[in-house]
């Protein structure tokens, strides 16, 4: 968001600038051998960048437990990280970078074309994942983001149909307890945004962990 490069300069402190050394980029580690500190200005380090080391790690380990050393870990491992860049980005400014997107998008149909999978599943899920969730865009009038229009059809292309229905079925159940959470609480009313990114990303996540088992569960339930 803030037009910066993820490469160059390379990691430096935000508050004077000063390249970080090897030793200073351990994920968690580093930051609590510096005590929370810049070690060259010592102004405090934010919070954020080892929790989002913390839970990329966390969010990481059931992926591998998941797929164990393969090409699916690559692939879900690296989608992992993706949507977490663009969860928080869509919770500091309500936006959903396009670039991000059309990244996952290119590693989604590189990844399905490499391993056959079935070019009408996929294809027909990121078309109606984003089709439906365009109509919600035009008939809120605001309510639903561009970007989360975009995010559906890119997860309609990793899912596919069955497991894409699961994962915004996920989506909608969190966002709207949540919601709701923050009603009861005076945190929000009616119309107080709340960015939909991170709660597509959860469901995302549950969808490729343990969709199948939870989609078989819930049909179980009127079958």
């Amino acid at each position: 968001p803030r037009g910066e490069s993820v490469v160059f300069p390379p990691s430096h402190c935000p508050s004077c600038g000063h390249n970080l050394r090897p030793l200073e980029l351990i994920p968690v580690l580093s930051f609590l051998m510096l005590r929370g500190r810049c070690g060259y200005c010592r102004e405090p380090i934010g919070w954020r960048y080892p929790l989002v080391e913390l839970l990329t790690a966390l969010l990481l380990m059931p992926v591998y437990w998941r797929f164990g050393y393969s090409v699916e870990l690559l692939y879900y491992g690296g989608l992992t990280a993706l949507l977490l860049v663009i969860s928080f980005i869509d919770l500091d400014t309500m936006v959903i970078p396009t670039r991000l997107v059309e990244m996952g998008a290119i590693w989604a149909i590189a990844y399905n074309l490499y391993t056959e999978q079935p070019v009408f599943d996929w294809l027909l899920a990121g078309v109606l994942g984003y089709g439906l969730f365009y109509l919600i865009y035009v008939f809120s009038r605001g309510g639903m983001g561009g970007g989360d229009v975009r995010l559906v059809g890119l997860l309609g292309l990793v899912l596919g149909l069955r497991l894409v229905a699961c994962a915004l079925l996920v989506a909608l159940a969190i966002g709207a307890l949540v919601a709701l959470l923050l009603l009861t609480r005076g945190r929000a009313n009616r119309k107080t945004a709340v960015p939909f990114g991170p709660f597509l990303a959860l469901g995302w996540y549950v969808a490729v962990l343990w969709g199948d088992s939870l989609l078989n569960w819930y049909l179980g339930l009127f079958i």
